[in-house]
């Protein structure tokens, strides 16, 4: 589809000015309010699996050594074969490895381990063997174990040493388990670890398999009972295994696990969170973090009560969870509550906690964009607060990106598009106090740009939008002569063009559309890079304003007053139009940072439309319609205030209308020049 003649122009200059070269042109368009998961899960969430071998790893690197890293323990626990396993072991090939595990193994004194492991990855094997379609027992009708499981039980249940006794009684369950001696599994469980805590990992990996053995045997209700207590809450067979287990066993982790994975089903949070409710009323729940982090979520991101949420989120801070992650994701989504009541209290302490975060991540900087974003920039710009927000989001903006963008430039950033919605006056103001010491401030000017020349070129361009060209005078004449330099739209030509000039309309169609629909545009696009901007281009312009305004009242007749007034609307126009640059850094809304179309809210969701308006570029300021009447108005009363045919007749030249002074002034001085400069003018006239 071709874009049309306006589109294409402001898309190919917003490329350019706001550093958007590697981007392709269909969006979606950096940075898109991030959408971090505060509580949910997506599809990355833990299984009964995980979580055994995240616990058991933890276990044997007690065993072994806090010096040895987690990945060596795996590698030779879950990932190596038995042949690998007993050849990288060995004393010799053991004392030339990397892996400090297998190191450990090679010593005499661990040789029970390493016998262990050898054994656990036979039974492995045999399992695998068993599984295949093609397995037939020797002993197909014996009651008996099969001769390959009788051969590693029996390994298992002559260990008499005490360090790995729940390690080889666990594998003895299994083996019976996996040989269908259902009845003799449970039996052996509950005589084996009768004296064994219900907390050790191995007497609860070993009661699901007795709960296994109950659930084939008929018995459903005791084998949920056993998975529930056991934490495994995936083996339930109750309708609502949640609701289920929370009676039960409320403080497991995988329970919560569970909750995150479906918390974003609205019928599954409307019947946990009752039952949340009542847990929080129980003593004996112990990580009651968790209940009221899941809580605070549900009143969020379901009910949509703030209030209560911030209620539930608070109190959530005095009581236990049921890990870490909770625990800070708790603190997180205090935060973006405080934010949404504005509540800075704490704000300093938690940014300095989250930035130290593991920037691999990139969630915890995700959750930072978005509280930011989403809340405090809407939040403090309605107090008027500008200051903050800038700073603020210019923090934000800084942040590691994680979406496989660049980082966004100074000036395509949401900070920079939050200070171009404001006028001069406002920014005026938020930069002495964006630049006034505190704390607060301190800490967010490490990120957010605070130099004069950057915040006073933007208020030098503000003050020419607004027509306050003194202002603007005042502000630019303070910027550097190597800052203004070092700007895209000097470098690329973009202020090269005479704003004093009358250019062709946008809108027309030039040359046949054989060759090309849009000729001027082409022609103008490849005048724009034919030199460097002066990088005083902006001043000059401002400078030259004024002396049109002033000439418009104080000129020595009315022809010279007429001049001035149309020469002031040509500048004006053009400052808007032709020569944007002069007063805007890109042109038009393709790249609206806060528009809900970019996929963060619903399409026709016109309360977040309404709420983020401020940021929709120049669409509620300045737009082509209302310069081109205004231009028109203006010329109209210029023309009015001429009282000689001599500057008529050099107005309509300005205004490009050779024509019309060769038939009506063709008497005139101008007339004569465009007679003697022009030698076929008589064959468009």
């Amino acid at each position: 589809m071709k874009l049309t003649l306006s589109l294409r122009t402001k898309l190919f200059a917003l490329l350019i000015i706001a550093g958007f070269a590697n981007i392709m042109a269909c969006g979606p368009f950096y940075p898109i309010i991030p959408t971090p998961r505060f509580f949910s899960l997506g599809d990355s969430y833990k299984t009964m699996a995980d979580f055994d071998k995240e616990e058991n790893l933890k276990l044997w690197q007690q065993l072994s050594s806090q010096e040895i890293p987690v990945s060596d323990i795996e590698q030779a626990v879950y990932k190596d074969s038995r042949d690998s396993f007993l050849t990288k072991s060995d004393s010799l090939n053991a004392a030339n490895s990397d892996n400090l595990f297998y190191k450990f193994l090679s010593k005499s004194e661990n040789k029970d381990i390493r016998e262990f492991l050898s054994a656990a990855k036979e039974l492995e094997m045999i399992r695998t063997d068993t599984s295949s379609p093609w397995y037939y027992p020797a002993e197909r009708n014996s009651t008996s174990l099969p001769a390959d499981f009788r051969e590693v039980m029996d390994v298992f249940s002559a260990y008499k040493g005490k360090r790995l006794k729940d390690r080889y009684d666990l594998q003895a369950v299994r083996t019976l388990f996996a040989s269908g001696k259902y009845q003799e599994c449970i039996d052996f469980y509950e005589t084996a670890f009768s004296s064994v805590a219900d907390s050790d990992l191995m007497k609860r990996m070993a009661k699901r398999y007795a709960a296994g053995c109950w659930n084939r045997l008929g018995n459903k209700q005791r084998a949920d009972s056993m998975f529930a207590s056991a934490g495994d809450i995936w083996s339930i067979s109750a309708k609502n295994p949640a609701v289920y287990m929370s009676r039960l066993n409320p403080d497991a982790p995988q329970l919560m696990e569970y909750i995150r994975k479906h918390a974003n089903d609205s019928a599954f949070m409307a019947e946990i969170m009752p039952v949340a409710e009542k847990l929080l009323r129980n003593n004996k729940v112990k990580n009651k973090g968790d209940w009221e982090l899941l809580l605070a979520f549900g009143n969020y991101s379901q009910k949509h009560d703030r209030a209560k949420a911030r209620q539930y989120i608070n109190k959530a801070a005095d009581h236990s969870f049921s890990s870490p992650e909770l625990h800070d994701l708790a603190r997180v989504f205090r935060m973006k509550c405080d934010a949404v009541y504005g509540d800075s209290c704490s704000l300093l302490s938690d940014l300095k906690w989250l930035e130290e975060k593991d920037p691999e991540s990139g969630e915890w900087q995700r959750m930072t964009q978005n509280i930011i974003y989403e809340h405090w920039v809407p939040t403090l710009w309605k107090r008027k607060d500008f200051a903050k927000a800038i700073l603020l989001c210019a923090f934000a903006d800084k942040l590691p990106q994680t979406n496989g963008e660049e980082e966004a430039s100074d000036y395509s950033n949401y900070s920079f598009q939050l200070m171009g919605s404001l006028s001069s006056g406002q920014l005026i103001s938020a930069y002495r106090n964006i630049i006034r010491s505190n704390p607060l401030n301190n800490y967010l000017r490490t990120k957010a740009r605070s130099d004069r020349d950057y915040y006073y070129e933007l208020i030098g361009t503000l003050a020419l939008r607004e027509e306050n060209y003194e202002r603007a005078g005042n502000y630019l004449s303070m910027v550097s002569n190597d800052y203004l330099q070092s700007l895209n739209i000097s470098k690329d030509g973009y202020l090269s063009r005479d704003p004093f000039k009358v250019y062709p309309s946008r809108w027309s169609s030039y040359g046949s559309k054989d060759e090309d629909d849009y000729f001027w545009e082409r022609e103008c696009q490849a005048g724009v890079h034919r030199k460097r901007s002066a990088p005083d281009a902006k001043l000059k312009f401002a400078s030259q304003m004024l002396d049109y305004k002033r000439e418009m009242t104080k000129g020595k007749s009315a022809d010279k007053r007429g001049i001035a007034r149309l020469m002031y609307a040509i500048g004006r126009f053009n400052s808007f139009e032709e020569c944007w640059a002069l007063t805007q850094y890109w042109r038009g809304n393709i790249l609206n940072r806060f528009q809900p179309i970019l996929q963060y809210w619903d399409l026709g969701d016109k309360d977040k439309e309404k709420e983020y308006a401020f940021m929709f570029d120049y669409d509620k300021t300045i737009g082509h319609r209302q310069t081109e009447a205004v231009f028109d108005k203006e010329v109209a009363k210029a023309m009015k205030m001429l009282a000689s045919d001599e500057a008529r007749a050099e107005a309509q030249y300005l205004l490009g209308n050779l024509k019309t002074v060769i038939r009506k002034y063709g008497d005139t001085a101008t007339a004569s020049h465009i007679k003697s400069s022009c030698d076929n003018w008589n064959t468009w006239l």
